[in-house]
């Protein structure tokens, strides 16, 4: 399988869930949201979806976003809010079948180990260790080594900071985090990943708003250009690249983490009551991550920069946008709000790595999984960037792979517990859209029995 087929294989998945959910939160979003937004009053289900946030949203959707506008011009926003769409839906799935496969001991453990294992009869056993390796082997390449990497990148933008500097500051403030455990690292996310995004999306209204006059222009631009065959490639790269890679580096090679089943492992610490609202905060997810912040950078980007093609790479475009307005201490805050992205990433990464290490080993020797990921973030500033990405690749195509099989496979349960959660109502042989009554947190909201 090759990578270059992944997209295809997300919008093929997307399409046939579109279809058999019948496009409910496409038919009532703002029911969905106003649902979605209520489970987040109980706390578990809060830190859940900041620490999964904290995986998909990142550095990525900065300069992600800027290289696809220099790959395929304006109409790639298009492109990007149609294929969110592909990626809600596909989310949605992968953290409802998760919730109906906990493992639970002193903790709740979740994620798709757990259910390609109860999926395949025959092959569950090693298909579930395979994606738990590969879920492993991301956490040091993708977590851990890339996200150094791209601090440096950026960094060298503003001002010649040594490696090994960098290296070193991350590495103890990922040991800092990680000692406390997951309730640690969720503690720090819930922090960090408003915060941070509330300054980003800070200076891009900012931009944004200075350059309003020039909105509608910019709006055409970007319907005209969309149908083009060159912002479609634009569009699939900014898409890709900004919910799974989170560096914007100099090529877009990785899908969004929405078909890859990673962030499911967060999702599974969830406190709701049904898989069905879990998975809306999936939903969610994927909106925050691409619908808001993903096109809050490229509108602020196509209204204050004039000609795109005077610059070389995302990180420059970028930094150019802001110290256009801001000057340099915008540059600055620019610098650390990556920094923050991509340090929440990390600790996050290491939780999913973690589990996968459990699932293949148990919890012995734990602490040799700890020197692996401290010694992976330290040497990210000096392994090659491509070969980070090309490792990524490989992994990325077999864990996504993994995860829409076993999704396929389970679509039935999918839809059954999505009725049962009160998602979509069957009546009749006919499915409605979700009818919402009071709060989510009904005593009787029940999930049906087991398989």
């Amino acid at each position: 399988m090759d990578f270059d087929i992944l997209p295809m294989l997300l919008v093929f998945a997307g399409s046939y869930f579109l279809i058999k959910l019948r496009f409910f939160f496409l038919l009532h979003p703002v029911r969905t949201a106003a649902r979605a937004l209520r489970s987040l009053k109980d706390k578990r289900a809060a830190r859940s979806f900041f620490l999964a946030l904290a995986g998909t949203l990142g550095v990525g959707n900065v300069f992600g976003v800027a290289l696809g506008l220099l790959v395929g011009g304006a109409g790639t926003l298009f492109w990007l809010l149609v294929s969110m769409i592909f990626a809600m839906v596909i989310k949605y799935c992968e953290v409802v079948i998760t919730g109906d496969n906990l493992y639970h001991d002193t903790d709740t453990h979740g994620g798709f180990y757990y259910v390609i294992k109860s999926s395949f009869i025959r092959f569950g056993i090693p298909l579930s260790g395979l994606y738990a390796l590969a879920t492993l082997a991301l956490s040091l390449v993708m977590g851990a080594a890339l996200q150094t990497d791209a601090i440096r990148e950026t960094a060298l933008e503003i001002r010649d900071a040594p490696p090994l500097h960098i290296a070193i500051a991350l590495t103890l403030l990922t040991l800092f985090s990680i000692i406390g455990g997951a309730k640690k690292i969720e503690k720090i996310t819930a922090v960090i990943i408003p915060l941070t995004t509330a300054v980003y999306i800070f200076l891009t209204m900012s931009i944004i708003l200075v350059n309003i006059s020039q909105l509608p222009s910019v709006l055409k631009t970007i319907l005209s250009s969309a149908f083009n065959p060159h912002s479609l490639m634009g569009g699939a790269l900014a898409f890709f690249t900004s919910s799974a890679l989170r560096e914007g580096f100099a090529r877009g090679l990785l899908s969004n983490e929405a078909g890859a089943g990673t962030s499911a492992i967060a999702h599974a610490r969830s406190g709701v009551l049904s898989p069905a609202s879990a998975g809306l905060l999936g939903i969610l997810e994927v909106w925050f991550d691409t619908g808001l912040v993903c096109m809050l950078t490229g509108l602020s980007i196509l209204l204050s920069v004039g000609d795109l093609s005077r610059f070389d790479g995302g990180m420059e475009l970028v930094m150019y946008a802001v110290g256009n307005l801001f000057g340099e201490w915008g540059k600055v805050v620019t610098l650390l709000s990556v920094f923050a992205f991509a340090y929440a990433t990390v600790i996050c990464w290491y939780y999913y790595g973690a589990e996968s290490w459990c699932a293949l080993f148990g919890k012995r020797n734990r602490s040799l999984f700890l020197v692996l990921f401290l010694g992976a973030v330290f040497f990210g500033c000096y392994v090659d960037t491509y070969l980070l990405i090309g490792v990524t690749d490989f992994l990325m195509v077999i864990a996504t792979a993994l995860t829409l099989s076993a999704l396929i496979k389970n679509s039935d349960r999918v839809r059954a517990l999505s009725e049962s959660g009160g998602v979509i109502d069957y009546d009749k042989g006919r499915l409605r859209p979700f009818r919402l009554k009071g709060n989510v947190f009904w005593k009787e909201d029940k999930r049906p029995p087991s398989r």
